[in-house]
């Protein structure tokens, strides 16, 4: 804070950029970009957090020989950056989302979305349940220390104007998809094990039984077994959380590697 106090104009232009690496980072997080949170508590939190990252690196100090064009790019680069960031912490979140889509699909919810006024979407029923189970416990344990350390430690590897996406990067990316696939069906696991059974016991009892309406029977079958299973694997929930956090931290590293020079 003495940084600016005591030099107010001097790093204003520093001040700047490291502002538009946080907001942008911030309008993408799942739990900072709803739009039940005011604007203006946005960009104050955004504000404060850029008084606290620019007293920890080392700012622009030569800013009068940068051109407008140039400031620009280093604004855009910011941007980029920053987004990044935010878009690693909402690929991670959606993990959770895309196993209650996958489980909403077997149990016969799929049909059933919900519009969550928040982030202005459709989403599923057992997903936005996923979502918001697991947004308590991430804010409970408070995980999303790890986030904003993730913005300090990045100005480390990452300086201002430094932007230099890799290949790694890209590599990391398209394999760490076949990593969020796998989280997915692993979490959805129990329920298509469970759905895979009564599917079958269905088949053969429409076979010994053809004047049966399976689907009818099979309809309030499924939704009542897979509510059940539901129920029980949600003591192992606090689990898939810390997996969750877990991949949290590693997405993060690997995106600041990733976009380091």
């Amino acid at each position: 804070m003495e940084l600016i106090l005591g030099n107010p104009f001097t790093y204003l232009d520093t001040l700047l950029l490291i502002f538009v690496r946080t907001m942008s980072m911030m309008i993408i997080m799942p739990f900072l970009s709803n739009r039940g949170i005011p604007n203006i508590a946005k960009i104050g939190m955004g504000f404060f957090f850029s008084l606290i990252i620019i007293n920890l690196i080392t700012p622009l100090t030569d800013t009068r020989s940068i051109l407008l064009i140039d400031y620009a790019i280093l604004v855009i680069k910011e941007f980029i950056t920053g987004w990044m960031l935010g878009f690693g912490v909402y690929i991670v979140f959606a993990i959770l989302t895309l196993a209650g889509q996958f489980i909403d699909y077997q149990i016969g919810f799929s049909m059933v979305n919900v519009f969550d006024p928040l982030s202005q979407t459709q989403i599923t029923i057992t997903g936005n349940f996923y979502y918001f189970t697991f947004l308590l416990i991430f804010l409970a344990t408070r995980s999303y220390g790890y986030i904003f350390r993730a913005l300090k430690t990045s100005y480390q590897f990452i300086p201002i104007g430094k932007l230099s996406p890799s290949n790694y990067l890209y590599d990391s990316l398209i394999e760490y998809f076949n990593t969020f696939f796998l989280l997915a069906l692993q979490v959805a696991a129990p329920i298509f094990f469970v759905m895979l059974v009564t599917n079958v016991v269905l088949g053969i009892l429409a076979r010994a039984v053809p004047q049966l309406n399976m689907f009818v029977i099979g309809f309030p079958i499924k939704i009542i077994l897979g509510l059940f299973i539901l129920y029980f694997t949600m003591a192992l929930f606090d689990n898939v959380a810390e997996i969750i956090i877990r991949e949290l931290k590693i997405m993060m590293d690997m995106l600041i590697r990733g976009m380091a020079p």
